[in-house]
């Protein structure tokens, strides 16, 4: 199953690589300070619910996330980062959680 980041990757035509929240917002047009929004909304949630954390590369969410020690699971910044991608892919976050900063922001 393909992630919000890499259909991102995809549907801009760019290969993946490490982007700034200042070069996506430049990459799309979306205000930077949209994206630190939804970034710190991020860190807030990994911070708030660490159960929800996915687990690192399988991306898997496991019902019994306690057994797994918090090195297991993605880092906060992993997890920020996760969020903006699914904002900019317009996953469930952008129509949930981050709907006050996407009716704000058109792209």
């Amino acid at each position: 199953m393909e992630t919000h980041r890499q259909h991102f990757f995809r549907k801009m035509g760019i290969p993946e690589s490490h982007l700034s929240l200042k070069e996506l917002s430049l990459l799309t047009q979306v205000p930077l300070s949209a994206l630190q929004q939804v970034f710190d909304r991020g860190i807030g949630a990994w911070k708030t619910n660490p159960q929800s954390v996915r687990l690192k590369k399988t991306f898997r969410k496991n019902p019994n996330m306690g057994k797994y020690p918090r090195s297991a699971r993605l880092t906060k910044e992993q997890w920020a980062f996760a969020r903006v991608y699914s904002f900019l892919d317009k996953g469930k976050t952008f129509y949930t959680a981050d709907a006050d900063i996407a009716k704000n922001v058109s792209f």
